[in-house]
């Protein structure tokens, strides 16, 4: 199988996580992410988000992702993202499917 897609729904620590990825490698180490964090703030009637776009490499130690806007306090954002892949204690390798990240937002 050439690629395949992956849709994100994830509680993050502060907030939540939706949008997809696609493997875009035969040995499937890099995946085209689109997705958006959605921040909950004080009040949760109204939340902020930040959206993201890029190509992640599970075999490099990080990679960099453009922010591409967002809404609420984020509104029109601008800036990268650097992605870590986290290894997990049973786990040797990243297989995509129970892949643990760590994301460092930078906006301009």
């Amino acid at each position: 199988m050439f690629s395949s897609i992956t849709v994100i729904d994830d509680e993050l620590t502060e907030g939540h996580e939706q949008g997809n990825g696609c493997d875009c490698s035969l040995d499937g180490q890099s995946h085209t992410m689109v997705f958006t964090a959605i921040l909950h703030g004080s009040d949760h009637d109204l939340e902020d988000t930040i959206s993201f776009f890029g190509v992640h490499r599970t075999a490099a130690p990080d990679s960099q992702i453009a922010i591409i806007g967002g809404t609420g306090k984020y509104e029109n954002a601008k800036g990268c993202a650097t992605i870590i892949t986290l290894p997990q204690v049973d786990q040797h390798t990243t297989d995509g499917v129970d892949t643990i990240v760590q994301v460092n937002v930078y906006l301009y």
